[in-house]
């Protein structure tokens, strides 16, 4: 799996909220299960998600230990379903500036709709949060929402994390 960069969506509402959207080539071979299993083990999957750049990048994942993580503890999720639940995620706290707003019109709903398999995954964090504590790390406010989204017509995998810090 080849990485090839980031969109990241600052709020900038004063909420702590943004969205990152890592990018994947897709190998046409692989099913769902190996997609999965290969973004797991990328280096770019390991990210604590709290500024601390490429130091994170061995055992954490957002609040979670990364070894807690398998292609099982994803759930395949519609669309139709995904969508409004980053909608609403994102006004949670205030409402969404415009320009904001703009950007995930333009890059985070249209990945949304177009992928044909779309996967979340819960929140772990009673069985896999990692010593640094969910009060201190990122999403204790408005939570951590993650969701890959394979979309087979592009070639594409979009790993969505969606939270505050």
């Amino acid at each position: 799996m080849v990485y090839q960069g980031e969109v990241f969506i600052n709020f900038r509402n004063h909420t702590y909220q943004w969205v990152s959207i890592k990018l994947f080539a897709l190998h046409a071979d692989a099913d769902d299960d190996a997609v999965l299993q290969l973004l797991i083990r990328h280096v770019r999957y390991r990210a604590s998600y709290n500024g601390t750049g490429d130091k994170d990048m061995e055992n954490t994942h957002g609040p979670y230990w990364l070894r807690a993580i398998t292609p099982k503890s994803f759930s395949p999720v519609s669309a139709t379903d995904a969508e409004p639940l980053l909608r609403t995620w994102a006004e949670y706290a205030a409402p969404l500036p415009d320009a904001r707003r703009d950007d995930m019109e333009r890059e985070l709903y249209p990945r949304i709709r177009s992928a044909t398999s779309c996967y979340l995954l819960p929140d772990l964090r009673d069985t896999a949060q990692h010593d640094e504590g969910w009060g201190s790390s990122v999403g204790s406010v408005t939570g951590f929402f993650e969701f890959v989204l394979i979309d087979r017509a592009a070639a594409s995998v979009a790993l969505v994390v969606a939270s505050d810090d």
